[in-house]
Order: structure tokens, then C-alpha cells, then sequence
């Protein structure tokens, strides 16, 4: 299995302990995010649907 030290797309991304620790925290950031944005379109539609008369 290619580890993201050797991949030659994303390695450059990922070559110091640094970057990965960088990069790391903005994935961790982006999926808290994305997880709000469920969170309120479930919301959203749970008060569209039966809360509408």
C-alpha cells in the first residue's frame, strides 16, 4: 500500500511531519463543517415537512 509520503500527487502535500499536521487539522475542520451542514438540512427538512401545514 502507497503511504501519502510516496504518492507523487499529494506527497508534496504531505512530505514534513508539518504539512501533515496542517493538513490534518483543515480535514478535521472541513468534515465538522460538513457535518453541520447535515445537521441543518435534516432540521430544515424535518420543519419543511411536518411542520408546514
Amino acid at each position: 500500500m502507497i503511504s501519502l509520503d510516496d504518492d507523487p500527487i499529494l506527497g508534496r502535500f504531505f512530505d514534513t511531519p508539518e504539512k501533515k499536521a496542517k493538513w490534518l487539522v483543515r480535514i478535521k475542520i472541513a468534515y465538522i463543517i460538513w457535518i453541520i451542514f447535515i445537521i441543518i438540512g435534516i432540521v430544515t427538512i424535518f420543519f419543511y415537512y411536518f411542520l408546514t401545514p
